[in-house]
């Protein structure tokens, strides 16, 4: 393919300060360091490209010129996403950062980010006694979704995977998020009522980000697999639409890009059925590894999610790849 006539994105979530300065070290996540030579092997291989120009290109047919494009965007809206911004401020790059609206609006971690705190701070076996504790409180069945645990015999990642996955696949949105918020309420906001700061970007961080020159996308209103969630015409409404539309009014911006939370197939939307109950993107991210060109549907475009374990090199490595696919 031509290089003029594409570019590829990057997806980032955690971006860590190194082991022994991480007050939660066992959150996977790319290393500051580690995100800044990545950066810096970007901008030399590639032409560091806006949401703007992005959506110019999908819309309008227009060139990106010469170098293969790079679009660099950030998912959960993730207090890390800060001191990222910064450091692509400093470069004269302009990132995206796709948020949760729950993160502003309802002052309440997105989904994911309550599982990934909850075990890396109490573990596996605590996280389990509490979901059974939810469970029974809110009368829910769990013949399907039964969780359990034992360190001598199991394999602590794989139940882990299990544990994402009946989240995300398994219980209904509302049932999910009721079960999430419970499991938040009674083990770390108990814990640490200043969560929301550790975790998430304040409101305050999010207007210095667009006053940086950095675009503000949208990724559900609580993170959630939006096909495989079977909502209804009220709970599509809030979680794609109007709870957007607050996120706009608060910070007095147009939003009219999206990521799809997990970003997988099952995940997205076919581009003709995200246009039937919705016109309010121009863009819609997934985290299909491929280059975005003029074929592309501007509603199915793809994302490389670098790995907490992908050294700048093997970043390069996998990035050619791709290109040569």
């Amino acid at each position: 393919m031509n290089s003029n006539y594409g570019y590829m994105s990057l997806c980032y979530h955690y971006i860590r300060p190194k082991k022994n300065l991480d007050p939660f070290p066992r959150l996977l996540g790319i290393k500051i360091d580690e995100f800044k030579e990545h950066i810096s092997m970007i901008q030399k291989n590639f032409k560091m490209i806006s949401l703007q120009q992005a959506e110019d290109f999908s819309h309008n047919k227009i060139t990106l010129g010469e170098k293969l494009g790079m679009l660099i965007t950030f998912d959960d809206g993730l207090s890390d996403h800060f001191t990222a911004a910064k450091i692509l401020e400093k470069e004269g790059i302009k990132g995206v950062f796709f948020i949760p609206s729950c993160i502003s609006i309802d002052n309440l971690p997105a989904n994911p980010i309550i599982i990934h705190y909850a075990l890396e701070i109490f573990g596996i076996a605590r996280f389990i006694e509490q979901y059974e504790k939810s469970l029974k409180k809110f009368n829910i069945e769990k013949n399907t979704v039964k969780l359990t645990y034992i360190s001598e015999k199991n394999d602590p990642w794989k139940i882990i995977d299990k544990i994402k996955s009946v989240f995300k696949y398994e219980f209904s949105n509302n049932d999910s998020r009721k079960i999430l918020l419970d499991i938040y309420e009674n083990m770390i906001f108990k814990k640490n009522p200043k969560f929301m700061e550790t975790a998430h970007l304040t409101d305050t961080q999010i207007q210095e980000m667009i006053e940086m020159g950095h675009s503000i996308g949208y990724h559900t209103h609580s993170h959630i697999s939006v096909a495989a969630s079977s909502l209804n015409s009220d709970e599509f409404t809030k979680e794609m639409i109007s709870s957007k539309k607050m996120l706009e009014k608060k910070f007095n911006i147009k939003i009219s890009s999206f990521s799809y939370p997990y970003g997988e197939k099952k995940d997205c939307l076919s581009t003709q059925k995200l246009l039937k109950n919705t016109n309010e993107y121009k863009l819609a991210f997934t985290v299909e590894p491929k280059i975005n060109d003029f074929s592309t549907s501007p509603f199915e475009l793809g994302r490389y999610e670098p790995y907490s374990n992908d050294t700048t090199s093997k970043l390069k490595k996998t990035l050619m790849e791709i290109i040569k696919r």
